[in-house]
């Protein structure tokens, strides 16, 4: 009886390790309100702004949805996610004012430091040791 106990309750523990590891999928509209939230919050937005660029969100989620959903090879999605980003920002641009161009560059250039920074880290732990 005791084992039966211990074998259940060590099922159960696995289960639940093994479903907390999925993370849900969000919607193409809850993405984009999250981006633009962000925004809202770091760049100060004006509630028409808010409203254009969460349309320019949710279009570019839905593209970015489709193109995962076409199974391409994988230079051709990287090169088309790229374009569509480049799109996107090309728009962002010119719903924003001077200022906030200027702090979204600043925001993108963070960013992609990190990411750089987080990438040279990564290739240093798997450098072959001797």
């Amino acid at each position: 009886m005791k084992k039966l106990i211990l074998i259940i309750a060590l099922v159960t523990g696995l289960n639940v390790l093994a479903n907390a590891q999925q993370q849900p999928t969000r919607t193409p509209a809850q993405r984009a309100a999250h981006k633009t939230q962000n925004l809202q919050k770091k760049l100060m937005l004006t509630s028409s702004q808010t409203k254009q660029v969460n349309a320019l969100f949710l279009t570019e989620a839905t593209r970015m949805d489709s193109l995962k959903a076409h199974k391409a090879d994988k230079k051709t999605n990287k090169a088309t996610r790229k374009l569509i980003q480049a799109q996107t920002d090309q728009k962002l641009n010119t719903i924003l004012t001077a200022d906030q161009k200027k702090a979204f560059s600043d925001l993108k250039a963070a960013k992609k430091a990190k990411h750089d920074q987080k990438k040279a880290a990564d290739a240093t732990n798997a450098a072959p040791k001797q």
